[in-house]
């Protein structure tokens, strides 16, 4: 709406009203908010200005692997791709990665690192892997915790793309896909009779039906950290139970078969029987921890021991339907597989996309 200040100005000239009514007064409120705006805008050009540019990034590539870093971490990219190549070798013979590109992104600040690792924001993750995209996500050492194990999240994260690419995920549970991550990689500080043992005394242990949930939706860091020892305990005793051929037997026949099935047909053993042995392993290692410990005679300890008893006999036959269950659950969980280019250009991706830490 047009303002005809012209006529304003006589009708103040003529009969000594001010020249403003409720249109000026339209016009004035409009135009303050538009001049606040202007102002804010200004300032914040100013600052960005101000800030120093972001680092270009720059890559390395050997072999299938690209890595991409900031120039400040150099040294870094070059001894990871040294841990990514010796580790690509020692899987070989288990899990081959074939010639599918494989790309490492070192992660300078939080943020970077933020933009891979979404899913897992507050628990504090060190690495990330997006196995459909062919992607590995690690914080740079110096994000990291004093004598942070930078080697072992490497190997970590490319234990769960090998995976991917060799066994798929669609059968492989989730607690068995972290606590194979863990194994192969010699992430050994996740293990110990004592951890375990505290989890024990403490009720903390996670049923077996529940494990997988608890790494997609812990109830905080608490559980998601005790589903990584659990994990890689529970991993180790299978490994302990069937022998290193039968175990990677049963590994490899997860890309046809259950886990439960694949336990009968290539591992001799049903999944009853290696959940009792879980249980014994984990009963003789409470035991002994608790003993060295002198907190074995404690009441709470004892009552919780006999509440365990209890739990063990009421529990009798639950294994078998969880076995049915397995099949019931069953769905594609296969990450979609993306390229590179559409990784870069779609901010989202991840959101689309099955990670694991």
């Amino acid at each position: 709406m047009t303002v005809d200040f012209r006529k304003n100005a006589a009708r103040y000239l003529f009969d000594g009203r001010p020249a403003y009514n409720k249109h000026m007064k339209h016009t004035f409120s409009s135009f303050v908010p538009s001049l606040l705006f202007l102002i804010l805008w200004a300032v914040s050009l100013h600052c960005a200005a101000q800030m120093p540019p972001l680092p270009e990034k720059e890559r390395l590539q050997q072999g299938i692997f690209t890595i991409d870093y900031v120039p400040s971490q150099h040294k870094t990219a070059v001894l990871s791709l040294q841990i990514l190549e010796e580790a690509l070798k020692e899987f070989s013979a288990y899990l081959p990665a074939g010639e599918a590109p494989v790309h490492v992104a070192i992660a300078d600040t939080l943020d970077d690192f933020d933009q891979y690792a979404v899913h897992f924001a507050g628990l504090d993750v060190s690495g990330v892997a997006h196995p459909g995209a062919g992607l590995i996500a690690v914080k740079a050492p110096r994000l990291r915790e004093p004598g942070g194990d930078y080697a072992g999240t490497l190997r970590h994260e490319l234990v769960h793309l090998l995976l991917f690419r060799s066994i798929g995920y669609d059968r492989l549970p989730q607690w068995l896909n972290e606590g194979l991550a863990m194994y192969l990689s010699n992430q050994h500080y996740w293990d110990g009779a004592m951890r375990i043992a505290v989890m024990f005394v403490r009720n903390r242990i996670i049923p077996y039906h529940e494990l997988d949930n608890a790494f997609y939706q812990p109830l905080g860091r608490e559980e998601f950290s005790d589903a990584y020892v659990q994990a890689l305990y529970m991993t180790r005793q299978l490994h302990r139970q069937l022998g290193e051929e039968k175990f990677w037997k049963v590994i490899h026949a997860l890309k046809e078969q259950t886990f439960g099935k694949a336990l009968i047909s290539e591992g001799g053993i049903d999944l009853e029987t290696f959940c009792r042995g879980y249980e014994k392993s984990l009963w003789k290692y409470t035991i002994i921890a608790l003993t060295a410990s002198g907190a074995a005679f404690q009441p709470g300890a004892i009552l919780l021991i006999l509440a365990y008893l209890r739990h063990r006999r009421l529990s009798k036959g639950l294994y078998r339907k969880w076995e049915e269950e397995e099949l019931e659950a069953l769905v594609d969980r296969d990450p979609p597989v993306f390229t590179w280019n559409e990784v870069v250009e779609d901010p989202d991706f991840w959101k689309q996309d099955r990670e694991d830490d």
